[in-house]
């Protein structure tokens, strides 16, 4: 599967895909840490990392609305993949821009401080 979406790009391109997707994955772990999400499950070859927020919350949708509704920036709970655990966690994308992700990250920083 990889060598057809290879030949979709220029040549050398899509290794600077996968070098972004790899800065914003460490970039998103940095900043995760950094605003007080600390537990994660390995993000290996996805482009979301699924962060345990159990000692923040037992209801992963309800942070989720909370952290729309004060922070401006989308995350997914878990319960949308995991019915039985995912009211533990959250997923964050890094699918996005380099500069979204740092501006969302911002964002978290400054919601989490004011929690």
């Amino acid at each position: 599967r990889t060598l057809v979406i290879q030949r979709q790009f220029e040549p050398g391109e899509w290794m600077q895909l996968v070098e972004r997707e790899r800065a914003n994955r460490a970039m998103m772990i940095t900043g995760l840490r950094e605003a007080g999400f600390t537990r994660f499950a390995p993000p290996d070859g996805a482009f979301y990392v699924y962060a345990d927020v159990s000692e923040l919350t037992d209801d992963s949708r309800a942070l989720a609305r909370d952290i729309l509704d004060k922070a401006g920036v989308a995350v997914t709970p878990g319960l949308d993949f995991d019915p039985v655990r995912g009211h533990h966690w959250l997923r964050f994308s890094y699918a996005r821009s380099t500069q979204d992700i740092a501006e969302g990250l911002g964002r978290l920083k400054t919601y989490m401080a004011a929690r």
